[in-house]
């Protein structure tokens, strides 16, 4: 089995801050929150919204009810921005675990 050297763990130990990865898992903890299952394995809050969008939607683009554009224009506004904070906690998530495998040690690819 293969070993990484002295060099190559202090390479490691000098470009790797191991709280960051904490901090992925609060980010993901951020993402469960909304898209987790409620109480009784109820969906999520947002599938529920997405729906009502969807009748909204409906109701104001396919059958002109106008009264109902601002709650529809409001609602998308706010899945907007929960799906750009699931987006901005991927995102974070996704640069931990990058800085962490592009620091994978060269002699680990050795099979000996």
């Amino acid at each position: 089995m293969s070993q990484m050297t002295d060099e190559e763990w202090q390479h490691l130990y000098e470009n790797f801050e191991t709280t960051d990865l904490l901090a992925a898992v609060d980010h993901l903890d951020q993402v469960r929150g909304v898209l987790g299952d409620g109480p009784n394995w109820e969906p999520p809050e947002m599938r529920i919204n997405l729906l009502k969008l969807h009748q909204l939607a409906m109701d104001v683009v396919n059958k002109g009810y106008k009264g109902q554009a601002q709650e529809m224009f409001d609602l998308a506004n706010d899945l907007d921005m929960e799906v750009f904070g699931i987006i901005e906690s991927l995102e974070a998530i996704q640069r931990v675990l990058t800085t962490l495998t592009d620091l994978y040690p060269e002699s680990l690819s050795y099979d000996d």
